[in-house]
């Protein structure tokens, strides 16, 4: 008997797959029962059906690691709950390494499980053969063994959150094809379906594969694109052990596990194909896609050299099913930008049976508690540019996510497609320097500089790579003479209104009431005191202030400062980033060699710290700022882009007398973090409050304009709970950090590194780090107590922890 539509409901989920039904159940579980899913073709129809079912723990970040580690705990339980077996198998699992850089990254990835209490543990090539006695063991140099690792059945676990979300009160509904969401002033309505409309307060778009299109009817940027996707099952083999563990191979682009008495073996792509441009078929459903050898042939060859039996045994089933993968191999999940009430989660790159339980669960506690549970800001909507959302982008971007997920995860690795779509008025002039581009957010910016006569590429590794000389004679210059970078693709959002300096007390934890020409750095905290954002804002006029932010959240933080102009208020927004090319000047050398091309007092007493002017370099007006991310003396220099090549060329000329070396991105990375200086996203984040970074400093709660959050902040601080953000450096000088090591304090895991570089100052890898208190002890100062180290590719390392920066901690030189 067919159900009937209602007419309202308190949640609509759009999508009958793992994540819909997740999402429904975790819901309805915690008593929002008003919850109505609705699927256009019946449960797991879509791409859930046909997913290989691997339940891999260790994922790339700490919230898909802890979504997986939440869906093996509730695959265990959930059977008991609804009756529903979900077909999971704790088998473990095995990934091993054919060389030595994909060895180091298993010993990384063992390293990292620590952090979550999963046990994972190397494993001999002897002990891997004799696990999985089909593997042929030439050229395995070993590998990492996750007991709690396995595998479960793809339908049975959907329809065990579906059966679960119905005991608890939520409707499903099957059949029922989602038109339209309707939106009015910015606020999701409902949704017109083929059988009616229901108003709903929250919609929840997980549409899968679906979810680009329908977001797009309400300009919802869903970065994802359907790729195609092969695994093989082979007939059944004799004595085939029911107990082998998952086996991947990541050199060899495939994964086999036991299915039954045969096996599944699938391939992550050595070249992948966009599928559907023109759009998915209405009729699809439980459908599978041509299989075309050639697309597969090269790691298929692998496979069987790999497992000789699948040499001598038939296949049953070639399979070529579409999945989802995203532009920059980040899920999709939160609410939309420009949508109160309409939440997104899509784009999981082939891993919705591992992480749908738990992914499913946090967006269930986004919409019902009003904000991210966790540190879920690599998955924001708002972290996606417009251009990044649309069909032309994401066809030629997302197959290289495919690509790339079973290839080394190299630290700084970049993408190859899609380059080239945002260029500073710098970026031909720094080119014939030598530069390599790194992008981000779409840009095109230096990471480091090649001497002449070398052809700037870079050859990957877990250790030194080949720029790490440049690099640190880059980071040489910078401390000892002068360096000078492209700041231009840094945010530059103007604010302003007869109502702007409000307006920005409000937002800003800093004294905005500042004088016109004067600079200052500042935080913007949510209700609960965490770190929304921390931005740079500078006066220029009565009514008309610059907020700058990094590259990463430009966008992010526009919509933040959108969002809070109340009804009423004089302030208007402008995103005028691309108006002005900057390059920031730095070093102790930095003042002579400005000096030499204005005429202006540069003097501590006449330029002071957080202050700006306006003047002339050779003949173009230009405005400096005063401040530092590299720890030195320093200016960030605007000009417009007409002008931008003259001033380059200017400072050039001039630098020759000074020692000036163009840097990258890595150089100033390296500075940075001697320094101490934070980046929002690595080394903090909405989650985390001002005293546990060290940033009380920029805090003003007793401003006459209360900031948001303050109360919040002042109970926070008073708690002094951390865990707290510290500098670390490694004792010995030949290991590299890069980020997410654990730290250990007395030989147990306390917290981990956020970020990391090697430190020309300092002679070692150096990096900001969580650390989390000991039991029973208090305060921030009890951290300096205890034998530090950080585990290394297997190795404990000696470290060295500091409560205060390595590099200058009273800022004598960046101030003098």
């Amino acid at each position: 008997m067919a159900k009937t539509l209602p007419s309202h409901a308190q949640v609509v989920i759009i999508g009958g797959g793992i994540h819909g039904c997740s999402t429904a159940y975790h819901l309805a579980r915690e008593g929002w029962k008003d919850v109505v899913l609705l699927e256009r073709k019946q449960l797991t129809s879509g791409t859930t059906w046909h997913a290989a079912g691997l339940v891999g723990q260790l994922q790339g970040s700490h919230s898909t690691t802890a979504f997986a580690k939440y869906g093996v705990e509730l695959l265990q339980d959930i059977e008991a709950e609804t009756g529903q077996n979900p077909g999971f198998r704790q088998s473990g699992s095995i990934s091993i390494a054919l060389n030595a850089e994909r060895h180091a990254e298993l010993k990384r990835k063992a390293d990292f499980a620590s952090l979550f209490g999963v046990e994972a543990h190397l494993m001999s090539t002897e002990e891997i053969s004799e696990r999985w006695p089909l593997m042929n063991p030439e050229g395995v140099l070993g590998g990492i063994h996750m007991p709690s690792d396995g595998s479960a059945n793809p339908i049975d676990l959907t329809m065990a959150l579906a059966k679960g979300a119905r005991m608890h009160g939520a409707t499903i509904l099957e059949n029922i094809k989602v038109e339209e969401v309707h939106v009015e002033n910015g606020k999701v309505q409902g949704v017109r379906t083929d059988q009616g409309t229901i108003t709903a307060d929250y919609v929840v778009n997980c549409g899968g594969m679906w979810a680009r299109e329908l977001g797009q009817q309400n300009s919802v940027g869903v970065p994802l694109h359907a790729c195609e996707h092969y695994y093989l099952v082979t007939e059944a083999i004799k004595d085939l052990p029911s107990d082998l563990p998952v086996l991947r191979s990541y050199c060899d682009g495939t994964y086999w596990k036991e299915d039954a008495g045969k096996l599944l073996f699938g391939f992550a792509h050595f070249h992948a194909k966009a599928w559907a441009k023109d759009g998915i078929p209405q009729s699809f459903e439980f459908d599978s896609l041509p299989f075309v050898e050639e697309d597969v042939m090269e790691v298929l060859e692998l496979a069987m050299e790999r497992v000789p039996v699948l040499q001598e045994t038939g296949i049953r089933t070639f399979f070529n099913g579409p999945e989802s993968y995203s532009y920059d191999g980040r899920f999709t999940l939160g609410e939309a930008p420009d949508i109160k009430g309409y939440f997104v989660l899509a784009g999981v790159n082939s891993t919705g049976i591992q992480s749908g339980p738990g992914a499913g669960k946090a967006l269930a506690e986004w919409i019902m508690k009003g904000h991210a549970p966790i540190d879920l800001s690599e998955m924001d909507p708002k972290r996606c540019e417009e251009f990044q959302a649309r069909d032309i982008y994401l066809r030629e971007r997302c197959p290289e996510t495919l690509v790339l997920t079973y290839a080394m995860h190299w630290p700084n690795r970049q993408r190859e497609t899609a380059r080239n779509l945002r260029r500073t008025p710098f970026h031909h002039a720094l080119k014939a320097e030598g530069a390599f581009f790194t992008e981000t957010q779409g840009w095109e910016r230096p990471g480091w500089f090649a001497p002449k006569g070398v052809t700037p590429e870079i050859t990957y590794s877990f250790g030194r790579q080949n720029w790490f000389d440049y690099a640190q004679g880059e980071q040489k210059a910078a401390r000892e003479s002068a360096a000078m970078i492209d700041y231009s693709m840094l945010g530059k959002l103007m604010v302003e209104g007869t109502d702007a300096e409000a307006f920005l007390q409000r937002i800003c934890t800093n004294d905005m009431s500042m004088k016109t020409g004067r600079v200052a750095y500042t935080l913007m905290l949510n209700e609960r005191g965490g770190i929304e954002s921390d931005v740079t804002v500078a006066r220029h006029a009565e009514d008309s202030f610059m907020v700058m932010s990094s590259i990463s959240h430009t966008r992010r933080d526009y919509i933040h400062l959108r969002d809070q102009i109340q009804a009423g208020e004089d302030v208007r927004l402008r995103d005028v980033t691309t108006s002005f090319g900057v390059l920031g000047l730095m070093g102790p050398k930095s003042r002579a060699l400005l000096a030499s091309v204005c005429d202006i007092d540069l003097s501590n007493e006449a330029f002071r710290f957080n202050s700006f002017q306006t003047f002339y370099i050779g003949h173009a007006k230009v405005t400096a700022q005063r401040l530092s991310y590299s720890g030195e003396l320093g200016w960030e220099i605007f000009v417009t882009p007409d002008l931008a090549e003259h001033v380059f060329d200017t400072l050039m000329d001039a630098g020759k007398d000074h020692g000036l070396r163009l840097i990258g991105g890595e150089a100033l990375n390296a500075l940075r973090i001697e320094k101490g200086f934070v980046h929002w996203g690595h080394d903090m984040a909405y989650t985390e409050a001002p005293h546990q970074i060290g940033l009380d400093f920029a805090c003003k709660p007793n401003k006459a304009i209360p900031f948001i959050g303050r109360d919040a902040y002042l109970a926070r601080k008073a708690q002094a709970e951390g865990p707290f953000l510290c500098s670390i450096k490694l004792c010995d000088p030949e290991p590299m950090l890069h980020h997410n090591e654990p730290v250990l304090r007395d030989g147990k895991v306390a917290g981990y590194v956020t970020s990391a570089a090697y430190g020309h100052t300092v002679g070692a890898a150096v990096g900001l780090c969580f650390v989390s208190l000991s039991e029973g002890a208090t305060g921030r100062g009890s951290l300096s107590q205890g034998r530090y180290s950080v585990m290394v590719e297997g190795k404990e390392i000696v470290a060295e922890l500091s409560l205060a920066p390595f590099h200058d901690p009273t800022s004598e030189r960046m101030l003098g």
